[in-house]
């Protein structure tokens, strides 16, 4: 891997612990002890996740969006209903996450009293964001379920929000990703489901109406690129995008900057101070991930 020298050095300089582990774990063949106590970090009494894991807030409670941020670690670390990690944050979904009218809260009041991205402003009326991050966070409890009451309860909200898109496709990029997010936690059981053939037609039109198709604008612009849905080569969807996916992979190693890293290609517009770390994290994150594409399409 020395075509990221710079990368991997930044990392270690610069970069989270957390995010530190992952690259020690996934392409290191290291212990995943490491990982799972860098993951443990951020987990709170309550089961959830909070202190910053989704850099753009800060705050240390937990929250259903950082706690969506924690999955894919969890799938990283192939961890199952049998561990401390994945049967608190069960405990925390089921019991004590904030939800209003049947969704969990997109962001929460004490968001407000920590450094945070505008649009991790907490009021009242806005809340909740459709299902954002509901549909994942439903999906995950489905998979991981430890009783017949999660799973159930999993399996009624999955079957309003399939019947719910179908009545309403979504047009937001994130929304959609957390479809996408369900289905793939769903995976064959899909077909168990009322109206999963309809719902899966519409959910693949909304994907292809919303993916920039310039890929000049890919890494330049906040745009919906392809591998914001498709960063593994396989699961819902893929067949049919895998040709601007494997696009947008090949061209991953021309987006590195001077320092060998990538943008981040955000901004808060606030907090300058603590913007500049939260920018510092996600370049981190952004390592981990954008390595882990390579990785999955075989480019590395």
């Amino acid at each position: 891997m020395k075509t990221f020298d710079k990368a991997i050095s930044w990392l270690y300089r610069h970069g989270r612990p957390i995010d530190v582990a992952r690259y020690e774990y996934l392409f290191l063949s290291r212990d995943k002890d490491t990982c799972i106590n860098a993951l443990i970090s951020y987990q709170n009494e309550d089961g959830g996740f909070g202190h910053g894991l989704e850099p753009d807030s800060q705050n240390p409670f937990s929250s259903p969006v950082t706690t969506w941020m924690a999955f894919e670690i969890m799938e990283e670390l192939e961890l199952d209903n049998s561990s401390e990690i994945v049967k608190n944050t069960l405990r925390y979904l089921t019991e004590d996450a904030p939800m209003k009218d049947g969704f969990y809260l997109s962001t929460i009041p004490t968001n407000n009293n920590y450094p945070h991205a505008a649009w991790w402003t907490y009021s009242s009326e806005g809340s909740v964001w459709g299902y954002n991050p509901t549909a994942a966070i439903i999906g995950f409890i489905y998979k991981y379920a430890m009783n017949k009451k999660q799973k159930n309860t999993a399996s009624e909200m999955i079957q309003k929000a399939i019947h719910s898109f179908i009545q309403k496709p979504s047009d937001n990029m994130h929304e959609i990703r957390c479809f996408i997010d369900m289905v793939n936690f769903i995976d064959d059981d899909l077909s168990k489901f009322n109206e999963n053939q309809k719902f899966s037609e519409i959910l693949l039109k909304q994907i292809d109406h919303n993916l920039e198709k310039d890929s000049s604008l890919w890494f330049k612009t906040y745009c919906v690129r392809p591998l914001q849905f498709f960063d593994r080569p396989f699961g819902f969807g893929f067949d049919k995008f895998q040709n601007l996916a494997e696009l947008e992979a090949n061209m991953i190693l021309d987006s590195l900057n001077k320092d060998g890293i990538w943008d981040v290609t955000w901004n808060w517009e606030n907090y300058k101070e603590e913007e500049a770390i939260a920018m510092r994290d996600w370049k981190s994150s952004l390592i981990i991930g954008y390595l882990k594409i390579l990785k999955a399409y075989k480019i590395i």
